[in-house]
């Protein structure tokens, strides 16, 4: 079960990008707090409790509470818990790193790259630049010994900075560099052809890391070559995309109102994607309801549908406003971070690397001698 708190609708940026809205100041009550505390451990094994906002952060109280509430009720029950906080970092000193390293809270934090990719689109409302804030952030969470994870929107403003910025975020320390498009936005033919550059030179980072015994967790790449490693019989192969759309995955809003993602919440206004209520429970109707895809005629024949993440809900709402169709700069990305990521693979095999073997194929009960599609 993995359930995320939407601690808070508020955020002291107001980054360009954002799909959360107008940030109102509505923040989690306390007994809906406990309430998504619950549900986490409603349903048997591992449990993961998610803080986002907003800017979770400007409720650290709460979220320390919350936290060594989830963490006494896993002690209690020896259950497996993972916490994690999704924050833009401005917020994040030496005190606090330390009181999430305390209580063994995975931190995951919005930085762009460099300082131009960074201040594109992550400024505060009056205009101001917040790279250095978010570096320092970086800094103090090493310091605490938190591994470095990092989410970096990718949108037309910055893709032509994306190379260095992978590279930069790299330098930092980071252990995992997560690239998210914004399908919000609109995506020219030159755009898509400075996105493949960046990309190769992702894929340049990323190997150089591999060789040098030092991965980093790049899952543009690392989800396709998984996928191709755990492929099955059929020609299928496990959902890439992360994306549940189902029980097993819940977003609470500060209201209590459900939702099957947090990207979903939004400004909690709109009744299109709420499942339910965290004081009555998931509305099983509702959940079913929901069309799950690809859903596009073009997907049918495309090589890469095995393994596509075409079916992420959240990402297909972004582009196309329907959970079951992606959209074409969706498709672009799917096939080209296929092929690029191929390469590297097939690149890595045939040097024998035994990072990329044992981090490719951990947990895959058979292999095939050239498992990767080419």
């Amino acid at each position: 079960m993995y359930v995320t708190l939407v601690l808070t609708h508020a955020c002291n940026l107001a980054c360009s990008y954002c799909y959360m809205g107008d940030h109102h100041a509505a923040s989690m009550p306390r007994d809906v707090a406990s309430a998504g505390v619950k549900l986490a451990f409603s349903s048997p094994g591992p449990v993961t409790l998610g803080f986002f906002g907003g800017e979770p952060l400007l409720e650290l109280g709460a979220l320390l509470s919350i936290a060594d509430e989830a963490r006494c009720r896993a002690a209690d029950e020896r259950r497996a818990l993972a916490l994690t906080v999704t924050t833009n970092g401005t917020l994040v000193d030496e005190a606090r790193a330390h009181a999430l390293a305390e209580r063994d809270v995975r931190v995951v934090l919005s930085l762009d790259g460099t300082r131009m990719a960074h201040d594109a689109a992550r400024r505060t409302r009056g205009g101001e630049s917040t790279f250095d804030a978010a570096v320092d952030a970086a800094r103090h969470l090493g310091a605490a010994g938190i591994p470095l994870s990092v989410i970096a929107v990718v949108t037309p403003d910055n893709v032509r900075d994306l190379g260095e910025s992978v590279r930069f975020l790299s330098s930092l320390g980071a252990a995992r560099i997560e690239l998210n498009p914004c399908y919000e936005a609109s995506w020219s033919d030159a755009d898509l052809a400075a996105w493949e550059v960046g990309l190769r030179v992702a894929a340049d980072v990323w190997l150089a890391r591999m060789r040098a015994g030092d991965p980093l967790l790049l899952p543009t790449f690392d989800n396709k070559l998984r996928a191709a490693a755990a492929r099955r019989a059929d020609g299928t192969a496990p959902d890439a995309s992360g994306c549940a759309l189902d029980a097993s995955e819940l977003a609470v809003a500060p209201s209590g109102r459900l939702y099957t993602c947090a990207r979903l919440v939004g400004e909690d206004r709109a009744s299109r994607f709420v499942v339910g209520d965290i004081r009555t429970g998931v509305d099983r109707a509702r959940l079913a309801a929901f069309a799950r895809g690809p859903a596009d005629e073009a997907c049918g024949p495309c090589v890469e549908r095995w393994r596509c993440s075409g079916f992420c809900a959240c990402a297909n709402v972004a582009e196309t406003g329907a959970t079951d169709r992606p959209g074409g700069a969706q498709c672009w990305l799917e096939q080209t971070s296929a092929r690029l990521a191929d390469e590297a693979g097939h690149a890595l095999l045939a040097e024998r690397s035994p990072v990329f073997v044992a981090r490719t194929y951990a947990g895959v009960t058979r292999t095939r001698r050239l498992p990767i599609a080419r």
